[in-house]
């Protein structure tokens, strides 16, 4: 099934993982203009150049930049996001992809713990970059706000306290947002993904193979699977095309 989003600019923000170049290829393959941002975006940088040699045999392609930005730094971020905008003419889009794949376990003990930095990753660059993109969408009368999550934070694993006290989070302001900005045509949803690889590796380096990592993980539970990629591109090309117009505030799973 093919859903179009020509002439639409998506920002895709969060660290360059398989899910995310999966996702990039997916959305520039229906047609949208594709900016991504992080403080690393030069590790994309020859990803995305591939992406604009294929549109120069395919103009029903999309394009694709990639914006560097201090994700800890307001005015940073805002800058990125102005540059996206100005590159391609505005935003229509705001995927979050800030899926953090390290463990964050509680502190039992007293130790030192820099919540601050946990803050900042899980949650604070989220609703910051939220804030700045919304004026554009606004602005449009029209567009989409998605946050991808691990699963892990549905299940409550462990290993993932911080980031699941705070990245959880979004799940009840997406609901709250939704509401809030659905006058302009602007729909706000949360989508939790199953593993990645990076997720896995993130969690258990030591381990020889995604395989072992993946036993180590059911032995917390047993439910737990890998999601390949293109089932994550797939659900959220429906969310952001107009298939998705009736989906909002809403927290979705992938089985």
């Amino acid at each position: 099934m093919e859903f179009n989003l020509r002439e639409r600019t998506i920002i895709v923000l969060g660290p360059f993982s398989t899910t995310v170049q999966n996702l990039m290829l997916g959305l520039t393959a229906n047609g949208a203009d594709v900016v991504f941002v992080d403080h690393e975006a030069n590790k994309a940088q020859k990803f995305c150049n591939n992406i604009n040699d294929m549109r120069e045999a395919n103009d029903k392609l999309g394009r694709a930049i990639c914006v560097a930005a201090d994700l800890n730094n307001r005015m940073s971020l805002q800058d990125a996001i102005g540059k996206a905008a100005s590159t391609f003419g505005s935003v229509d889009i705001y995927v979050d992809a800030m899926l953090s794949n390290f463990p964050s376990p509680f502190a039992l003990t007293a130790e030192d713990v820099n919540l601050d930095q946990y803050f900042q990753q899980n949650l604070k660059t989220s609703l910051t970059a939220t804030q700045f993109i919304l004026s554009y969408l606004k602005g449009r009368k029209r567009g989409r706000v998605l946050y991808l999550l691990n699963d892990s934070l549905s299940r409550g694993v462990a290993m993932d306290a911080y980031a699941t006290a705070m990245r959880s989070g979004l799940v009840g302001f997406a609901a709250v947002l939704g509401k809030q900005v659905a006058e302009f045509n602007i729909t706000v949803n949360c989508l939790s993904l199953g593993l990645s690889e990076e997720y896995l590796l993130g969690h258990f380096p030591d381990s020889p193979s995604i395989k072992d990592a993946l036993e180590k993980m059911k032995a917390l539970d047993p439910m737990f699977k890998i999601t390949e990629p293109d089932r994550v591109t797939n659900t959220v090309l429906f969310l952001l095309s107009a298939a998705g117009n009736a989906i909002n505030g809403q927290h979705l799973r992938l089985a």
